[in-house]
C-alpha cells in the first residue's frame, strides 16, 4: 500500500523491505531521503498507537523548515489530513486518544488521533529533552549533531513501555527503542560516526561496502559521460558492471538489529531521469557533484589548507525560533510556506548592518560568499568579536533565464529582501574586472554585479586588496594563525554549517602542497581524476579574498612562525 501511494524507490523500499529495528540512511540529493521519516512516522502510527517517539534536529527551525515540510507531504500523499488525524503544537480533540505517558504540554509537539505523539527536540535548547520516556528516534540531517549532547540528553530518554511494545507485550514491536538516523554524507571528521554504523558490512559479512561504493560512484561517473557522447555499447557494458558490483553490498541488518544504507541519485533514476543527473554532472563542480548528488564517501585529507576545527570554527544552531515559531503558527504551519526560508530565519544575520559578499566569477559556477562582523561567538556561545561566513550563493550556467551574474545578483536580494540595512560592502574579485570574452562593448563581471545590485535598490561600497591576487603561502600563513586562535592580534572567524555546506565542503577537502618552501592549495587534482578538481577551491577562493582583503596586512605586522602541520 504505501508503495502504491509514494512510488517508493529502490532506496526508500530498502528499509520497508528489511524492516529493522534500527536504522542509519546516507543518501545524497535527489533520492526522496526526506520521505523515508514520513513513511517511518505511519509505520509508527500503526505499529505503536500512543507511543511518544522524537524527532530531533539542531534546532526548532532546522526541523520546521527542513524537516516537517517534507515530511508533513508524505503523510498527505499517504492520506492523513492536518486537523483531522494529525494536529501540531495544540491540545488535541476531545475523543482522541491520549499517549500511555502523560503529556502536560503539547507545545514542539504533533499528536495523531490514535494516540501517537511526537515529540520534536532541539539541541540548541539544554534541557528540552528532559520530558516523558520516549519509543523512539528519529533525527534527520544527523550530521549536524553534537553527537555528546545528543547521547547525554536524547538517548536516555529512549525506554519504558515495555509492557505495551517491548518484550513484557504479547506482540513486541520489533521498531520499540529503536532509531532512524537520515542525513547527507558527512563531510567533516566529527561527522564520521554515522559512517561507523556500516562498518559491520566488513566485521560480518567480509563485505568492503565503502570501498565497493566508492568504485560504483565512479563508474556510474563513466557512466554519464557514455550516455554524454551517446555511446550505446559502452552505456550498456558499464550498466552491466555497476549492477554486478551492486549485488555485493546488497544492505542487511546487522547481528546489532540496524540496518545501514548508502543511496544516491541513480537509485531514484525512474523519478529523475539519467538527463537530470547528466545536467547536474556537467553543471556542478566535481567535488559538490561526486558529495551532493553522488553520495561519495570522503577520505580524510591530510595535510588540509585550512585547519578547521569543528568546536570553534563551525556551528549549526543560528536558526531564528522565535520567529520561525510565530511564522509557522500564523500561515497553520504549511509546508510550502515553511519550505520557502529567507533571512528572517537566520539568527546570524543582524538586519539593521551591511552585509559583506565577495563574488568568484567562473564559466563553470558563479557564486557568492557571504558575511558579516557580530559581537557573540556562535561556535562556542560566547560574547566575543567574530567575522562570520553566513550564506553562500551560487548559480550555473544551464540553469538560468538571464546572465548567470543577474541571476545570481538576483537569488542573493529575493533572499534578502527583508533585510533593513540594503547596503553591501562588496570584496572585489581582481578577475572579475575582465570584460567578458566574444562580447563586443560587454561590460566587466564585477561592473555588471554592482548595477544589478543598485537596479535592486542596495547601496554597494567597493573594497580592494592591494596588488593581484595575494599568494597562496600568504594566505596560508593568514589562516593558520586565524585558525590557531592563540594571538588576540587575530579575528575568530567562523561559518554557519547549515548555510555554507559548498563553503565546508571546498575548504575541507583542499590539500596544502609545498613548492619550494613555499604553501599552496593543491590544484592538481582534477588531472588525476582525484575528488579535489580545480572547480571545488572555488568557494574558499571567495572566503579567501575576503579575509585576505579584511586581515592580510596582520601577517605584515607579525613574525609569528606557523607549522605547516598544526
Amino acid at each position: 500500500m504505501i508503495n502504491e501511494f509514494l512510488n517508493l524507490n529502490t532506496f526508500q523500499m530498502a528499509p520497508v523491505i528489511n524492516d529493522a529495528k534500527s536504522e542509519v540512511d546516507i543518501a545524497g540529493r535527489g533520492t526522496g531521503k526526506s520521505y523515508i521519516i514520513g513513511v517511518d512516522m505511519d509505520r509508527i502510527v500503526r505499529k505503536m498507537p500512543r507511543s511518544i517517539s522524537a524527532i530531533t534536529g539542531q534546532t526548532y527551525g532546522q526541523i520546521m523548515t527542513r524537516t516537517l515540510p517534507s515530511t508533513l507531504k508524505c503523510l498527505e500523499l499517504l492520506g492523513y489530513e492536518k486537523g483531522k488525524d494529525y494536529v501540531i503544537d495544540c491540545q488535541p480533540p476531545k475523543g482522541w486518544d491520549s499517549p500511555y505517558e502523560k503529556v502536560t504540554k503539547y507545545k514542539n509537539f504533533i499528536s495523531f488521533r490514535n494516540g501517537t505523539g511526537f515529540l520534536l527536540l532541539s539541541q540548541d535548547r539544554s534541557g528540552s529533552a528532559r520530558g516523558p520516556n520516549i519509543d523512539r528516534e528519529i533525527v534527520d540531517e544527523a550530521l549536524t549533531l553534537d553527537k555528546a549532547q545528543y547521547d547525554q540528553e536524547v538517548s536516555p530518554t529512549n525506554r519504558g513501555n515495555e509492557e505495551y511494545f517491548g518484550f513484557r507485550s504479547a506482540k513486541p514491536i520489533k521498531q520499540h527503542h529503536g532509531f532512524r538516523y537520515v542525513s547527507s554524507m558527512p563531510y567533516s571528521q566529527d561527522q564520521r560516526w554515522l559512517l561507523d554504523f556500516g562498518k559491520y558490512y566488513e566485521q560480518e559479512a567480509g563485505i568492503m561496502l565503502f570501498d565497493v561504493w566508492n568504485r560504483i560512484v565512479m563508474m556510474q561517473i563513466e557512466l554519464i559521460k557514455a550516455y554524454l557522447v551517446k555511446d550505446a555499447c559502452l552505456y550498456k557494458n558499464i550498466h552491466n558492471e555497476i549492477i554486478r558490483l551492486k549485488h555485493q553490498i546488497v544492505p542487511f541488518v546487522s547481528k546489532d538489529k540496524i540496518l545501514f544504507t548508502l543511496s544516491n541519485a541513480f537509485d531514484n533514476i525512474a523519478n529523475l531521469g539519467i538527463s537530470y543527473i547528466a545536467r547536474e554532472y556537467q553543471k556542478l563542480p566535481l567535488l559538490i557533484f561526486l558529495i551532493e548528488i553522488m553520495n561519495w564517501v570522503i577520505d580524510k585529507v591530510e595535510d588540509c589548507y585550512y585547519h578547521l576545527d569543528s568546536s570553534r570554527h563551525i556551528y549549526y544552531d543560528a536558526s531564528n525560533d522565535a520567529f520561525i515559531r510565530s511564522y509557522a503558527e500564523e500561515n497553520n504551519f504549511d509546508y510550502t510556506k515553511l519550505s520557502k526560508i529567507d533571512s528572517r530565519f537566520d539568527l546570524d544575520c543582524d538586519s539593521s548592518k551591511p552585509l559583506e559578499i565577495c563574488p568568484d566569477w567562473g564559466a563553470k559556477i558563479c557564486l557568492f560568499s557571504v558575511g558579516q562582523e557580530r559581537f557573540y561567538n556562535f561556535a562556542t556561545k560566547k560574547n566575543e568579536h567574530v567575522d562570520c561566513i553566513i550564506n553562500e550563493f551560487f548559480v550555473k550556467p544551464e540553469e538560468v533565464n538571464d546572465t548567470m551574474i543577474n541571476e545570481l545578483v538576483d537569488q542573493f536580494c529575493e533572499y534578502y529582501q527583508h533585510h533593513t540595512c540594503k547596503e553591501i560592502v562588496y570584496f572585489v574579485d581582481r578577475y572579475g574586472n575582465n570584460r567578458q570574452p566574444n562580447i563586443k562593448n560587454s561590460k566587466p563581471y564585477n561592473e555588471q554585479a554592482i548595477d544589478r545590485f543598485i537596479k535592486n535598490k542596495w547601496r554597494v561600497t567597493t573594497k580592494v586588496h592591494k596588488g593581484q591576487e595575494p599568494p597562496q603561502h600568504e594566505k596560508y600563513l593568514l589562516w593558520s594563525n586565524i585558525m590557531q586562535g592563540n594571538n588576540p592580534r587575530y579575528p575568530n572567524v567562523i561559518i554557519n554549517g547549515k548555510n555554507c555546506k559548498f563553503t565546508l565542503i571546498s575548504m575541507n577537502n583542499t590539500k596544502v602542497v609545498d613548492k619550494q618552501g613555499k604553501f599552496e592549495k593543491d590544484k592538481s587534482s582534477e588531472r588525476k581524476n582525484s575528488v579535489m578538481p580545480e572547480e571545488a577551491t572555488h568557494f574558499g577562493d571567495a572566503v579567501d579574498k575576503r579575509i585576505w582583503t579584511k586581515y592580510g596586512g596582520l601577517l605584515l605586522k607579525s613574525s609569528t612562525f606557523v607549522s605547516p602541520r598544526i
